[in-house]
């Protein structure tokens, strides 16, 4: 299934919840909260599925690109959502505006804004979405378009290389790994971090109320582990 049909999905849920939302909120209903809620992770998901499919496609032209001789081409018309057209920020505005809508929610009640700046926000919300509807489609169909041309073109030059014995394009690429260095830094500073939000975010300071375990003995085996990649890394630099 292409990601446009997805889209056309979260679409439909996405203008309906937007609609009703709207309608309950004016009409002082009690089901706005509940339709709000719902309609925000809604709309943020599909804003957020535009964004990211666009940059993976991207990612995935450029290796093309780079690794098996792709027209640079593909890769500028697949950036033109980013670039030209204005849908990457569209579909930002609109991801960032609902969630703002919704914490102004309680605007009232928690910050002492009028309860119209929450109402001007949602219609700012919706207005984006609309907008943003038919260019984040647009552009979704566009780069599908682009995937299959690259696939065609890549899938007959294959085709070519097989009969002459030669093994596809891009076969003898190495993708890139994480250094073991790389790895055992994560290891060691993650487990410090979430001691940290525990102590200072949770606890406020308290740091008695905050167990080290099982974060010291983590950190404890990111520690070892850094240590070992530095001693190979070393041992390969002597090799050479």
């Amino acid at each position: 299934m292409r990601m446009s049909t997805y889209f056309m999905s979260l679409l439909t849920l996405a203008v309906v919840g937007l609609i009703a939302t709207a309608t309950a909120g004016l009409t002082g209903s009690s089901m706005h909260l509940m339709l709000g809620l719902g309609t925000a992770f809604v709309v943020v998901g599909l804003h957020s599925m535009v964004i990211l499919f666009m940059l993976i496609c991207a990612r995935l032209l450029r290796e093309g690109h780079e690794n098996c001789g792709l027209s640079a081409t593909y890769l500028k018309r697949s950036n033109d959502f980013f670039r030209e057209k204005g849908g990457f920020f569209l579909a930002l505005a609109g991801a960032f505006s609902i969630v703002a809508a919704g914490v102004l929610g309680y605007s009232k009640h928690a910050f002492g804004i009028p309860a119209e700046v929450h109402l001007y926000t949602g219609l700012f919300a919706m207005l984006i979405t609309f907008i943003g509807i038919p260019i984040e489609l647009q552009a979704l169909r566009n780069v599908e378009g682009l995937l299959d041309e690259a696939r065609v073109l890549l899938d007959r030059e294959d085709e070519v290389r097989a009969t002459r014995g030669e093994a596809p394009l891009g076969s003898d690429h190495q993708p890139y790994k994480d250094s073991p260095r790389g790895i055992a830094g994560f290891v060691l500073i993650v487990p410090v971090l979430i001691y940290l939000y525990q102590g200072l975010m949770v606890w406020h300071g308290d740091f008695t109320q905050v167990s080290l375990h099982p974060w010291i003995e983590i950190a404890g085996v990111g520690a070892i582990m850094l240590v070992l990649a530095r001693r190979g890394e070393k041992k390969i630099t002597s090799n050479n």
